[in-house]
């Protein structure tokens, strides 16, 4: 742990000192790790893992294959699929055969295995999973082969199968396989059940309510709302909604994944729209994303209406992410796809800015609509070129929802609770049993 981190979580309390609670041997599994990023999931994992170890348990990470990973003793990348193909996971995963699908989403023998011998090699008491998309319910399995406790944390809806999720995505598709499709949610849910997924905290109610929908039994789901991380709560000490000068465009940044779902491509068109309606706008998007979507956006950047107002930063680091959100106004999150949470949304807030997002998933349950920002019609390109021009033009509105928007993280997104809920459903996994 570095000397920043071990400072970042300095205001933990320590669980042993304490004598709240036992220490524990913990294996974590996820798909990616830092530094294999595609989003806030990754992060919010590290920012788990580098927590429960400040409060005194011992923490192995069990992840996909990576060259990466070669110097970090505490990370077994043994599972697939492998992290270093040039192409973006999911977009790799769309075009393979139904057998390899088959892998990917319900079991992975190697992954099976690997999970056995993580269990053995780390003596791990207990399992705690994150994003087990593409890694298929394997772990699952294997903990429950060795009798070993699972918990998991669920920040988007791969257990309903992303599979699944695809072809409803396509309604085209959707139509041609409609036998196809019911027997493969059929299966899954199936599947699921006998895998026993165990316990589950979800960041939101909207998510509880997706998975309780599709048959995920609501009494092992917990709500635990994600805390601002300990790296951003610290940049983001005393910081002020920025003024806007005379003359100075509304800078909208977007600090997410590019891809589809997070709808970057609705921003830009909605941009578009609101200067050709006389918004002075400059549209910054951070974050990766697979070629074929990054490509789309350049398309769509290069249109007149948007001709030097985008600025396309790519993958940046937490220093470089506070510095460009304490230079903006205005935040937005365009998702289209059922955001689970938004951990950037509590990024921004904290930074002074004002939230533009839309109504897609738990986004308005972070951000009240005119009282912490404003929630948009999600996939609506008139709705969000609207709020933009409001936001535009009513600087003291932007600046009085971007204090009510700092006041609130403060408040209902505090990290440190938010370990310790983590630590408790962990502790009663297990049992509460000592080591």
């Amino acid at each position: 742990m570095t000397a920043t981190t071990a400072a970042a979580h300095s205001h933990l309390p320590n669980a042993i000192e304490s004598g709240a609670l036992v220490r524990r041997k913990i294996l974590v599994v996820t798909l990616r790790y830092p530094p294999y990023v595609a989003g806030g999931y990754e992060l919010l994992t590290k920012d788990v893992v580098e927590a429960l170890r400040a409060r005194g348990h011992t923490v192995s990470i069990l992840t996909g294959k990576g060259e990466d990973f070669a110097t970090d003793s505490s990370v077994l990348p043994w599972m697939e699929p492998g992290l270093d193909i040039e192409r973006d996971l999911f977009e790799w995963a769309s075009g393979v055969s139904n057998l390899e699908r088959f892998r990917l989403h319900f079991l992975r023998m190697s992954n099976w295995q690997a999970t056995l011998r993580a269990l053995a090699q780390t003596g791990a008491d207990s399992l705690f999973f994150f994003n087990l998309g593409l890694v298929s319910l394997a772990p699952i399995l294997a903990a429950r082969c060795q009798g070993v406790p699972t918990l998991g944390y669920i920040a988007d809806l791969w257990p309903l199968n992303h599979w699944a999720r695809d072809w409803r995505g396509n309604a085209e598709r959707a139509e041609r396989r409609r036998d196809s499709l019911g027997a493969l949610t059929s299966a899954w849910r199936t599947f699921r059940g006998l895998a026993g997924i165990g316990r589950l905290l979800v960041p939101s109610e909207y998510v509880a309510g997706e998975l309780a929908a599709d048959g995920v039994e609501r009494a092992s789901l917990g709500v635990v709302p994600l805390g601002l991380s300990p790296v951003m709560e610290q940049r983001a000490q005393n910081l002020d909604p920025r003024e806007r000068s005379q003359n100075e465009p509304l800078r909208v940044i977007c600090s997410s994944m590019l891809w589809t779902g997070k709808g970057q491509h609705l921003l830009l068109e909605a941009g578009a729209l609101a200067v050709k309606r006389g918004v002075d706008l400059q549209l910054v998007l951070a974050g990766g994303g697979g070629a074929e979507y990054t490509n789309r956006l350049h398309q769509l950047a290069s249109r007149p209406e948007l001709e030097g107002r985008v600025i396309f930063l790519g993958m940046i680091d937490a220093e470089q992410l506070s510095g460009e959100l304490a230079s903006s106004h205005v935040f937005a999150l365009p998702s289209q796809w059922g955001e689970p949470f938004g951990l950037a949304t509590l990024e921004a807030m904290a930074h002074g800015l004002c939230p533009l997002v839309s109504s897609s998933g738990a986004s308005p349950e972070i951000v009240r609509h005119e009282q912490d920002g404003l929630v948009f019609h999600s996939g609506s390109v008139e709705s969000l070129a609207s709020g933009m021009e409001a936001l535009s033009n009513n600087e003291a509105s932007r600046k009085q929802y971007a204090v009510s928007a700092g006041q609130r993280v403060q408040s209902h997104f505090d990290h440190a609770k938010f370990i310790v809920r983590v630590e408790r459903e962990l502790d009663a996994v297990c049992g509460g049993a000592t080591l």
